[in-house]
C-alpha cells in the first residue's frame, strides 16, 4: 500500500513539474524586444502588473503592430490602455458584443458604427468633469 502511494506522489508530481515546465512564462517589460516595446507603449507603465495570461495575448497582438499603417496604430494605442485596464468579464462582454455586431445586416452594422462615432465624438468633445456633472 506504501509502496502504490509512493508511486501514485511520484508520478502526480513528476505530472505537476512538467505542466509547469511546458507552460509559457510572460516575459516582463524589460525583457521585451525594441519593436514589441514600441507597439506596447502606451501600457509601459502596467505591463509587469498585468496578469501573464493577458500580457502572451498582447504580445500576439503586438507582433502585427508593424504591419499597421500610421492610422491604424493611433488607432491600437488609443485603445490599448483602455482595453487593459477591462476586467475579464467586460472584455469578454465587448468581444460578444463586436460578434453580435458582425451577425447584423451591413446597413445595420453602419448605422451603430455611425451612431457609436457620433456619441463617443460628442463624449471626447466635453471638457473634462463634464460628463461626470463636475
Amino acid at each position: 500500500m506504501a509502496r502504490n502511494t509512493r508511486n501514485f506522489l511520484i508520478g502526480f508530481l513528476a505530472l505537476a513539474f512538467s505542466a509547469l515546465a511546458g507552460a509559457e512564462s510572460a516575459p516582463l517589460w524589460t525583457e521585451l524586444s525594441i519593436p514589441e516595446r514600441t507597439a506596447l507603449t502606451p501600457i509601459a507603465y502596467d505591463w509587469d502588473h498585468l496578469p501573464a495570461q493577458q500580457r502572451l495575448k498582447l504580445l500576439k497582438v503586438a507582433k502585427e503592430f508593424a504591419r499597421l499603417s500610421p492610422t491604424q496604430q493611433q488607432i491600437f494605442y488609443s485603445r490599448l490602455q483602455p482595453w487593459t485596464r477591462m476586467t475579464q468579464a467586460q472584455r469578454d462582454a465587448a468581444r460578444d458584443n463586436f460578434k453580435k455586431l458582425q451577425e447584423l445586416p451591413k446597413p445595420e452594422q453602419a448605422q451603430i458604427k455611425r451612431l457609436w462615432t457620433q456619441t463617443v465624438g460628442a463624449e471626447s468633445a466635453q471638457p473634462a468633469g463634464a460628463a461626470s456633472g463636475q
